[in-house]
């Protein structure tokens, strides 16, 4: 390379003739100083090998003997000096490794001659720009960055429920074939409380690992806290040459969170399921809305009972509380690392560690409560409100009055035992309302062979085929949950066919007992035995 480059200048100083350089700036104090004389000055933007380089190259005069000259360019930044010993004639020949010029600018070299009674002359050297084809004859560039196969992290979203670091494996293979001359590691973010991290690692591989190179390591995010970070792999070849791989990683961050008030797994295993449309939403698990980044509200009657077992069930990504598609199976248990309960010990927190908990409300009265969970403050409220339905609809809730609610609402179905066809007989099951409640019925019923087409009923001296039925809101396909999933909403329709799908299903024969609230059109549905 050497040989080539003194080749390159020799070739350089007959081509290139004496550029037009300004006048000479002086300084006079008494009598004018003399100032240095720029005889020849030329400079060139080259492209050599794999690099780019600013050659410049100047003849300089001065009788008093030149000291010193500066060299500067502001596209580059270059700002360099040589020291010229105070020799009457001096030749600037320097060479600097510079960045590809993308963008075609022209460039100016500005040359600051210093002589060594001070006086001074400047001159502006344009730059010749020769980059377009490089100075070694078969020379192939090497425009290829190296490349990235990011193999871990596999999993960027975490629960981050408990109280652990949040350990991040960042793995990756890098190739070049010219070389790798450095790799970069970034992992950092913040929590949701404004906790900075910042961890990086760089790295020069040394001979043997420059053309393929394994990078592996487990990176710690603060534990027990929200947060949203970042990962990078950046990798430099030889040639200048970048490859970046990046993603987000999120800690704490919920996609779907769900009220739970099984008693016990045996509820869980049995509550019930819509076969005739894979629903579910006629059991123990409640759906609760997503609002804002991380906060999650639902409606609910709250009995304050000593059997209360109130729980919070989180979800990632693809995971739900049950089988895709289907929905026939739980995948839930009440005892799961994504299962919060209400603090026993700090108010207004719901926490993990469910030995700590007392799976109550934040209350002390039963009654009406819209909860909401932050998920990033990991806290809970419970506000009391009054449910607003239009009971005074004589199609809907024919006789019904706030000082004389039903005292039963009648099971009918050809499949339940005690009925006869569609009508209230004397044998027919009921769901009892209970008592100082003016909306929450509750019973037992007993189905045979499949169990199809279930409805409830008015009271019979209030019921007929125009009114007082109780089955499916609508079509199958217009009833979901907060997240999209297919459920049973049983709700007052008044004429008997006007739920579209008519009465909801249930996939296996038994005893089941059901309480449904009118107010919030919730039925809660156990098979409790044959």
């Amino acid at each position: 390379m050497k040989k080539v480059f003194n080749n390159l200048t020799a070739l350089i100083m007959v081509m290139i003739g004496i550029a037009a350089c300004s006048k000479p700036l002086m300084f006079p104090e008494a009598e004018p100083t003399a100032v240095p004389q720029v005889k020849q000055a030329v400079a060139q933007l080259l492209w050599i090998g794999p690099e780019y380089k600013l050659v410049v190259q100047a003849t300089l005069q001065d009788a008093d003997g030149i000291s010193k000259v500066k060299l500067k360019n502001g596209e580059w930044g270059l700002d360099a000096e040589v020291t010229a010993d105070n020799k009457t004639s001096y030749t600037v020949n320097q060479t600097f490794v510079v960045s590809k010029d993308v963008n075609v600018t022209e460039h100016n070299v500005e040359l600051t001659i210093t002589n060594s009674k001070g006086g001074i002359a400047k001159a502006k050297v344009k730059v010749e720009d020769l980059s377009a084809q490089n100075q070694i004859p078969g020379y192939t560039p090497d425009l290829l960055p190296p490349v990235i196969t990011v193999t871990k992290p596999t999993i960027t979203r975490f629960y981050g429920l408990a109280n652990d670091p949040i350990n991040i494996d960042v793995a990756a293979g890098i190739t070049d074939a010219i070389g790798i001359a450095a790799i970069e590691v970034k992992v950092w973010g913040e929590t949701a409380s404004g906790e900075l991290v910042n961890k990086e690692e760089l790295i020069s591989p040394v001979a043997g690992q420059q053309n393929s190179y394994a990078y592996s390591k487990t990176f710690a995010l603060p534990a027990g806290k929200v947060g949203e970070y970042q990962y990078l792999i950046k990798a430099t070849d030889a040639s200048g040459n970048k490859s970046i791989k990046s993603g987000v990683i999120t800690v704490g961050y919920m996609d779907r969170l769900y009220l739970s008030d099984a008693e016990n797994m045996a509820e869980v295993t049995n509550q019930g399921y819509d076969n005739g449309g894979n629903a579910r939403g006629i059991g123990t698990l409640l759906s609760m809305k997503k609002q804002g980044a991380n906060s999650f509200v639902v409606d609910y009657y709250y009995r304050n009972e000593a059997s209360d077992n109130i729980r919070f069930i989180a979800f990632l990504g693809n995971d739900r509380p049950f089988t895709a598609t289907t929905q026939a199976a739980a995948l839930y248990t009440l005892d799961g690392t994504n299962v919060l309960g209400n603090s026993a010990t700090a108010t207004g927190k719901v926490t993990p560690v469910l030995a700590e908990a007392n799976f109550k409300l934040p209350v002390t009265q039963k009654g009406y409560y819209r909860i909401t969970v932050d998920m990033t403050a990991r806290s809970i409220t419970a506000v009391p409100f009054t449910p607003s339905k239009p009971f005074v609809d004589a199609t809907k809730y024919p006789g019904w009055a706030a000082n004389k609610p039903y005292a039963y609402l009648a099971v009918i179905s050809s499949v339940v035992d005690g009925t006869a066809g569609w009508a209230e007989v004397a044998t027919s099951p009921k769901l009892m309302k209970e008592a100082n409640h003016n909306f929450l019925y509750t019973g037992t019923f007993k189905t045979t062979g499949n169990s199809v087409n279930l409805n409830f009923t008015a009271p019979k001296e209030f019921v007929n085929s125009t009114n007082g039925w109780f089955r499916l809101l609508s079509a199958r396909a217009n009833m979901k949950d907060d997240y999209g999933d297919p459920i049973d909403i049983v709700s007052a329709v008044g004429l008997i066919s006007a739920g579209t799908n008519y009465g909801f299903s249930h996939n296996t024969a038994g005893t089941f007992k059901a309480t449904y609230d009118m107010a919030l059109e919730r039925l809660r549905l156990i098979r409790t035995g044959n």
